[in-house]
């Protein structure tokens, strides 16, 4: 519903103007000609100089968002992507720069690491200012203004972040003295401040910026206005004072109320007089609106020309609005398909498009595939194809299920795309053609677009790296506390058997997360050189190979505990595993026994890649009486063979298992130097560690495990709260930081960290498989860990530490 416009008399409105004018002339007046024979009607001496003192922060306030703007555009000509200009071709730039903006003494520019990039004076290139307090909080805030660093000659500074906070460079300008000198001059002249009134700008603590207070010791009237907010700087803290000589005389004169009783005399007659004129002229435009002296030919009830129009008038608009609503709707629901159709795309791998079925042209298409949308969608593919495609058109038109076709890209002849049409009926009945298209395998991929399928598989890969993340996390706090309660509590048998099921439980837990990785990375088929827990890895894989590989048959486990870690993947253990179940199954064996001891096995040669091997023995059940002989051994003998002689062990088969005998094989893995936790008394002096984790409940758990452990720790809650730590106290042993933190990441705070403090030794805390290849240059340990695997690490952090 159209709400109706307010009517005003025009009598009414000729009125309010007539005395609004007739009120300015008699202010004008006062305000011109009473001055010269009176003083003025100024406020107190109190209020004018708080008055003086706002208008100060005002234009301060409005001057710093011009050095921002300022140091945004000396950012843009200092700026050098391509890496095109030389140190000396950028500090003359910088000192043309400066010689155009007076305003300012100096600039430099800052590298993200530290270092003086260009400057006007040439000896400060090439140092650093990366322990500097404003620098730090410069990249964390993005804009600050400097007082505590800035130079002698200079009253403040301002630094500007490039580019995006915590990871760009900086450019600071230092304000020349005169900087408040100009905006005190144009105060004065707006507001037209006598001589006797002056300004003090001073810090929080006490440092005068601009003004000399030995000049008001004897001032009596004084305001002081703080500075809260400046553009994107913030509250800066400044306290602009200003301060007058009391000149004994009044500033202000009691208001004249003859002369006020005059001026208002004088706009209630020019308002009546207004009143009385307008109503006259507008006499005649009432009758014509009425309709007076003109009737209808056929009817003697007079004719409203101008209120049918006016009428008509607002019908019209109306309908313009309507029709604007009507489109800015249809706008923004096309707009939502074009995203729906876009998240539709990377999820699924098929790009979906939608085509007129009479002319063949796209009406709506997320990519744009086959060109802007209303083009004819054959026009993507090559000349050869497009009858094919007119074919399947009408097959998809005619049939009630969709129509696939193969066809070739025209602008890439070698590829070949699936083209899926599928015909629907919307719910006014109209047909509605839909195109889904997906890219096949083969051809030139070195020219093709980027690919759907790795971008679904890149969004699955970081669902579940996020996944796993948090369920160690979890698996981490149960393992510590478990660990922390039979340290510091005697437990009788039962609740340390209790205790023990509940560690094998988070144990195997933590195999679960391991298998999911690989499912889904795929990554770690090939042979590698990881060091392995035998028992934990077998005790975590055969509850799993039990339930999906042998069925019902009895599986036997002797892996004891305490054996070295063995140099062979996690998956290609369970590749050993999973090869050698279905071997015995099968052979049609009733049972599966696994074994390890530490040893060395007879035939290795003296260039044998390892001192020190884990013998692993696995052997079957007896077949039962009525199962019959297997035909042969299959190819899963000789993968475990293979496997086991790339991991550089030693494989002896004793019985295939094929005969009456039972199964019997044995393999050697090379064996890491053993390396054995030794936890110290509790509260025991021992290392200063800074502990990085983003989850509270695993930051309380771990540290008061390194508290257990005779550690004195300090805890961070992200990468900026450790880099604010250590800007105050960077005496730390060793640094414990999560891998998987918001804004900044582990690894990027230790590449930080150890750039500016090389002193500290650095642990990565991960899951299992998640740290990339850079980060091999740190300590790691794997979530969920032991309290044993802790102090093992920390004690290598220490040994390094030492060497280095």
């Amino acid at each position: 519903m159209t709400a109706k416009p307010l009517q005003i008399s025009l009598g009414l409105l000729n009125a309010l103007q007539v005395a609004i004018a007739a009120a300015a002339g008699f202010a004008a007046a006062v305000l011109i000609v009473a001055p010269a024979a009176q003083p003025g009607t100024a406020s107190s001496q109190q209020e004018m100089v708080g008055s003086a003192s706002r208008a100060y922060v005002a234009a301060i306030a409005a001057r710093l968002r011009q050095t921002v703007g300022d140091a945004r555009n000396a950012a843009l000509t200092l700026r050098d992507d391509e890496g095109l200009l030389s140190p000396d071709q950028r500090a003359a730039r910088l000192r043309a720069w400066l010689d155009l903006n007076p305003a300012y003494r100096d600039a430099a520019l800052i590298a993200p690491d530290g270092t003086v990039l260009a400057a006007q004076d040439e000896r400060r290139i090439g140092s650093s200012v990366a322990r500097q307090t404003w620098f730090l909080r410069g990249r964390a805030a993005g804009v600050i203004v400097v007082t505590d660093g800035a130079d002698s000659d200079s009253p403040f500074g301002a630094a500007v972040a490039l580019g995006e906070r915590g990871q760009d460079g900086l450019l600071r300008l230092d304000a020349n003295p005169s900087y408040f000198t100009k905006v005190e001059e144009d105060v004065r002249r707006a507001a037209a401040l006598p001589e006797t009134l002056g300004f003090l700008v001073a810090t929080p603590d006490s440092r005068v910026l601009a003004g000399t207070p030995d000049a008001f010791r004897t001032i009596s009237v004084s305001a002081t206005t703080p500075m809260r907010v400046a553009a994107e700087i913030g509250s800066p803290g400044w306290l602009v004072t200003a301060q007058a000589v009391p000149s004994g005389e009044s500033l202000a004169a009691a208001p004249d109320w003859r002369m006020l009783g005059i001026g208002l005399a004088l706009v209630a007659c020019a308002a009546a007089l207004g009143f009385v004129a307008g109503e006259r002229l507008t006499r005649p435009l009432r009758r014509l609106l009425k309709g007076e002296g003109e009737t209808d030919a056929e009817s003697t009830a007079p004719h409203m020309w101008i209120g049918e129009f006016a009428a008509l008038s607002d019908v019209f608009a109306g309908h313009r609005r309507s029709a604007g609503l009507m489109m800015a709707g249809a706008g923004s629901e096309f707009a939502r398909l074009k995203a729906r159709l876009a998240t539709f795309e990377s999820i699924s791998g098929w790009a979906c498009c939608e085509i007129d079925p009479d002319t063949g042209r796209t009406l709506l298409d997320s990519r744009s595939a086959g060109g802007p949308d209303g083009a004819p969608f054959a026009a993507c593919f090559v000349a050869d194809d497009r009858p094919v495609l007119d074919r399947a058109r009408s097959a998809a038109l005619a049939a009630e299920g969709p129509t696939d076709v193969v066809l070739h890209l025209h602008d890439w002849p070698e590829q070949q795309v699936q083209v899926r049409l599928h015909c629907l009926a919307d719910a006014s009945g109209d047909r509605r053609l839909f195109a889904l298209m997906r890219k096949l395998p083969g051809g030139e991929a070195a020219t093709l677009p980027p690919q759907v399928e790795p971008r679904r598989n890149l969004v699955l890969r970081r669902v579940t790296d996020g996944i796993v993340h948090e369920f160690n996390d979890v698996l981490t706090v149960v393992l510590t506390n478990l660990t922390l309660l039979t340290r510091r509590h005697a437990l009788g048998d039962d609740q340390e058997r209790l205790v023990g099921r509940a560690t094998a439980g988070a144990r195997r837990g933590a195999a679960l997360t391991r298998r999911m990785l690989h499912l889904v990375r795929g990554d770690e088929t090939g042979i590698t050189l990881a060091e392995t827990d035998l028992a934990t890895t077998f005790e975590g894989y055969l509850p799993f190979l039990a339930a999906n590989a042998l069925g019902e048959m009895p599986v036997l486990n002797r892996i004891p505990a305490g054996l070295p870690p063995v140099l062979c993947s996690e998956r290609v253990l369970e590749l050993l595993l999973l090869n050698l179940a279905f071997h015995i199954r099968d052979a049609g064996h009733a049972g599966f026994a696994i074994a390890a001891v530490e040893g060395i096995p007879d035939d290795a040669s003296t260039a044998a890649a390892s001192s020190a091997y884990v013998r692993v023995l696995v052997s079957s059940g007896r077949r039962p009486a009525a199962a019959p002989l297997p035909a042969g051994t299959g190819p899963t003998l000789a993968t475990v063979a293979a496997l086991v002689t790339e991991s550089g062990g030693f494989w002896r088969l004793v019985r295939d298992g094929i005969g009456a005998e039972p199964f019997l094989a044995e393999f050697w893995l090379p064996a890491a130097p053993r390396i054995t936790a030794k936890l110290p008394p509790a509260r025991l002096a021992g290392l200063k560690i800074l502990l990085v984790e983003s989850d509270g409940l695993v930051r309380a758990s771990v540290a008061e495990v390194l508290a257990d452990l005779g550690h004195a720790v300090v805890q961070a809650a992200s990468g900026a709260h450790a880099l604010e730590v250590l800007a105050r106290d960077a005496a730390f042993d060793a640094m414990i930081v999560d891998q998987s933190m918001p804004v900044m990441a582990g690894l990027q705070l230790a590449a930080t960290v150890v750039e500016r403090y090389p002193e500290i030794r650095i642990i990565l805390a991960s899951p299992h498989g998640q740290l990339p290849r850079s980060a091999d240059a740190f300590l790691r340990i794997d979530k969920p860990f032991r309290n044993e695997d802790l102090q093992v690490v920390l004690d290598i952090a220490v040994k390094r530490a030492r060497a280095a």
